[in-house]
């Protein structure tokens, strides 16, 4: 490693307190809706999510000396946190902002959050039974039909399913790790909602597994690689056509060619000409949970078939 010292003027004291491996750093994001104190939710993840990988690579390439997309071992990672402008509890405050169109005739607000935590408590009470997948999406439909709500048909609730099992698992992430519990309110909300660890167990808890649980079949996609580690064969890719929500945006998958491990492999050409090529995937679920890890994918069909569950 360089040992030159890095330029700059010169450093302020430290409070006798505070740890010399913890830099605190201010994102500012002026103009537009922010002078207003207001961002879409969308724009401030994302931005986030990209400094707290913009660190992660600088970082690496910093240690290693090299120009190379290796990362550092987990354990001597940079963790990127957030602080809370007061101790307490970490609040987020937010706003929903309404189409007008949609503000006729009735309390919107409301009937939306009454809607939303029943759905929330609804889901958690399935996850909690076990039932099978199947059974999962019935009690959705019958659930929806109480409220008024009707069900296209059958691919489209299981997919409505996904979607809000997915989210809300995104959604209690912190529990157990940076928070005990997650408290939401709202100006319409009449009580307060409480997300537990126990509910948060439950919504990572899989459905009953029905049958012997083995192989999918492979099925024909196109993709494009935004990502390849050559040496593990993982892979961030993006699919031509997404038809639900394992294909949206960016997914994690694996290539389980032995051939990415070769130097001017067919995936790699891929990735530098950023172009979208025929592939045949599969989606691999954990064990445990069931739930969405990650895809399986090989330009040719793979000679010998692996388990749907990992």
């Amino acid at each position: 490693m360089n040992n030159d010292k890095c330029a700059g003027g010169k450093s302020e004291s430290m409070p006798k307190d505070e740890q010399k491996n913890v830099e605190e750093f201010k994102l500012s994001f002026v103009g537009r809706s922010a002078d207003q104190g207001i961002m879409q939710i969308e724009d401030l993840t994302r931005s986030l999510e990209g400094w707290n990988c913009y660190w992660q690579t600088t970082v690496a390439v910093y240690y290693n000396q090299e120009l190379s997309s290796k990362q550092l071992p987990k354990d001597i990672r940079p963790e990127i946190k957030i602080k809370a402008f007061d101790h307490g509890s970490f609040d987020v405050f937010g706003v929903v902002v309404m189409p007008l169109g949609l503000m006729v005739g009735y309390d919107i607000f409301k009937c939306v959050w009454k809607w939303q935590i029943s759905v929330l408590k609804s889901h958690i009470r399935t996850k909690k039974g076990f039932v099978s997948r199947d059974a999962a999406i019935t009690n959705l439909e019958i659930f929806a039909k109480t409220h008024g709500i009707k069900s296209k048909n059958r691919s489209e609730s299981a997919k409505v399913l996904d979607m809000i099992d997915q989210d809300l698992n995104e959604f209690v992430e912190p529990i157990d790790r940076s928070a005990k519990e997650i408290v939401v309110k709202g100006k319409s909300l009449e009580m307060p909602l409480t997300v537990t660890s126990a509910d948060k167990r439950a919504l990572r808890s899989g459905y009953h597994l029905e049958g012997s649980g083995e192989v999918a079949d492979y099925e024909t996609c196109r993709v494009r690689f935004i990502r390849i580690n050559t040496e593990t064969g993982n892979a961030l890719v993006e699919f031509e056509q997404p038809k639900d929500i394992t294909r949206m945006g960016h997914q994690y998958a694996r290539i389980i060619d032995p051939t990415v491990h070769t130097p001017r492999n067919i995936y790699t050409k891929a990735l530098h000409e950023g172009a979208f090529i025929n592939a045949f995937g599969k989606i691999v679920r954990s064990r445990i949970s069931n739930k969405f890890r990650h895809w399986e994918l090989a330009v040719s069909m793979p000679k010998e078939t692996r388990p749907l569950l990992d």
